[in-house]
Order: structure tokens, then C-alpha cells, then sequence
């Protein structure tokens, strides 16, 4: 797909919003940065930038090269700066943002090792259950739940979230384990407040496909910006006070060790909060991508692997 020197002109114009940002930024001139785009153009057959007097935006395909072109930028990068022997140690000021759940029940684990291996570096973590500005607040990286990355960010995946229909096992044994999915509308369902449909939940099985259920709540969690959902409803759940839905990083440990049991396993919860099923890091674009943030990503694929370590077999 085009030469780098291409895209990376092409990147630069969506990032300033028009030619003559871009071509400050990539120390040229207009009229050789607008050649690059339209060379890039001609060669993917495709019209990538709509063009006013004033601005440039990119089009859906623009948009898509966009994406990979700043995948492929960051990947060039790496390689050269692995190659040259030139990995700065990283240090100063990084500043980052995770949900109060996943940054309470994994992420701040592992701040401990991180930190000692980058004795220079200070980690400023903020949690939230918002959607946060990179840029407006001025965060370097966020570790973000979601089924798709919001456009105009770089985002690296890390892991998949899996999420799993739970209850304690004083429930079942005192309201029985549900059969099926039409089963869950005579038990108490715990349900997160703030979704659309709360009381709606969607299933899909491998060969049966997919199937919703209206259920009846024991408890309506409202979430808030101080309050996380998936600790109040794992919570819930350990105390007998009915089902939920709940991702593996979560429950992990206590379906490992019993106190909770998975309920209808072969059928996989869908839609809702399950739609955030990928754990992506999330930062602005950016030709050299600074070492502080590199440091991060690479430790978390590191200590995440193909399969996360809540997702291992092992003792609780």
C-alpha cells in the first residue's frame, strides 16, 4: 500500500488539516507534500481526501489508510530505533487513564513491576469510568475497553475481554441452575443501569446462534463516575443476590476457586457491556512514538500474552 514516504505525508495532512501544516511538520513544501498525496491516490485508485479552501478532512477510505498508515509509521519506528541500538531509556512524566474496575482488579498490580523497571520514569494513573480526552486532558496513553477504538487515535490491542454468566453457588443451589436462556427470566438478574436496554440480555451460541431474554433485576446499578459497576456487581453476585454478567479479569480467580459458577457456558453474552470485548491502548498520533508510552505497551503485551493471565488455568 503506497510507499511509507506517501503515507506519511498523507498522515501528516489529516493530522494538521491541511498541506501547509503538513508540510511544516515534515520540514517540505506544499506542492511536494499535495505530489505525495496525489501520487498515493493514483496508486490506490481511490479518492482519500475531500479538499475546501479552507480544510481537508479525510474520506471513509481516507480514513481507513489513515488508520494503516499510522499502524505502519509506528512499526517502521520501532524497527529503526531497535535496529540503531537507539531505545531511550524512558523517563519523566506519563500520564494515563484505565477504568476504576480493570485499573483496581489487574492493572494496579502490575504498576509495581513496571515501575521497577523504569526507575526514571513517574506513572500518574487516573481512573476513570468516562470517556477521556487524550488530548484535551492531557494523557499520554489510555488503556480503554471497547469493541472499536474512537477514529483519529492510534490504538495497539492487547488483549480480548471475555465476559461470563456468573452466580454464587448459595444462589443456585437455593433458585436452580438455569437450563436455558428463556430460564433467566425467572431468576434475579443483576444488571448495570447505565446501558440501554438493561433488562434486555443477548446471547449467541456457537451453533444455536443468538438469544435474548427480558429479565427481572434484583438489584439496578446506576453507574456513575465514582462508582464501578463490576466490582458492585461481582460483589452482588459472591453475596447470593442473583446472576450477572461479568468480564473474566473480574471473576477469573473466584470461578477458579468456586466461589462462583458459570452459568450456561456454551452460551456467550453479547451486546451491552460485552460489546467491550478488546482491551486496546489508546494514544495520539504521532511520528516518534515516546519511549514512556512504548515502555507501557510493551510490558502489558508481555505480561497479558495470547491469553491473559485471567483467562489461565491456575490457583485462584
Amino acid at each position: 500500500m503506497g510507499r511509507l514516504e506517501d503515507l506519511q505525508a498523507f498522515a501528516r495532512v489529516v493530522d494538521a488539516r491541511g498541506f501547509s501544516g503538513a508540510a511544516r511538520l515534515l520540514g517540505t513544501t506544499k506542492s511536494a507534500v499535495s505530489k505525495q498525496v496525489v501520487r498515493l491516490e493514483d496508486q490506490l485508485g481511490t479518492r482519500l481526501l475531500h479538499r475546501t479552501t479552507r480544510s481537508v478532512s479525510p474520506t471513509a477510505e481516507g480514513r481507513a489508510v489513515y488508520d494503516h498508515a499510522l499502524r505502519l509509521l509506528d512499526e517502521s519506528l520501532a524497527l529503526e530505533t531497535e535496529l540503531a541500538g537507539r531505545r531511550e531509556e524512558p523517563r519523566g512524566v506519563l500520564r494515563m487513564s484505565v477504568s476504576t474496575a480493570f485499573g483496581n482488579l489487574v492493572f494496579t498490580a502490575l504498576l509495581a513491576e513496571f515501575c521497577a523497571r523504569h526507575p526514571q520514569l513517574d506513572v500518574v494513573l487516573g481512573l476513570n469510568d468516562r470517556y477521556v480526552d487524550l488530548a484535551e486532558e492531557g494523557f499520554d496513553v489510555v488503556l480503554r475497553l471497547t469493541a472499536q477504538p474512537a477514529e483519529g487515535l492510534v490504538a495497539r490491542r492487547l488483549a480480548r475481554i471475555r465476559f461470563v454468566l456468573c452466580a454464587s453457588p448459595a444462589y443456585l443451589q437455593a433458585h436452580g441452575m438455569p437450563q436455558s436462556v428463556a430460564d433467566l427470566a425467572e431468576h434475579r438478574c443483576l444488571r448495570f443501569g447505565y446501558l440501554q436496554s438493561p433488562d434486555r440480555w443477548r446471547f449467541r451460541h456457537a451453533a444455536l446462534g443468538e438469544a435474548e431474554v427480558q429479565t427481572r433485576g434484583r438489584l439496578h446499578f446506576e453507574s456513575g463516575l465514582t462508582a464501578n459497576s463490576s466490582e458492585s456487581l461481582r460483589v452482588a453476585a459472591l453475596a447470593g443476590m442473583g446472576l450477572a454478567v461479568l468480564p473474566t479479569y473480574a471473576v477469573g480467580a473466584d470461578l477458579r476457586a468456586g466461589r462462583l459458577q458459570a452459568v450456561l457456558p456454551d452460551w456467550q453474552p453479547v451486546g451491552g457491556l460485552a460489546d467491550a470485548d478488546t482491551l486496546y491502548a489508546v494514544y495520539l498520533p504521532n511520528r516518534h512514538l515516546a519511549p514512556k508510552v512504548r515502555a507501557l505497551i510493551d510490558f502489558m503485551l508481555e505480561q497479558l500474552g495470547d491469553v491473559p493471565p485471567w483467562d489461565r488455568d491456575g490457583p485462584a
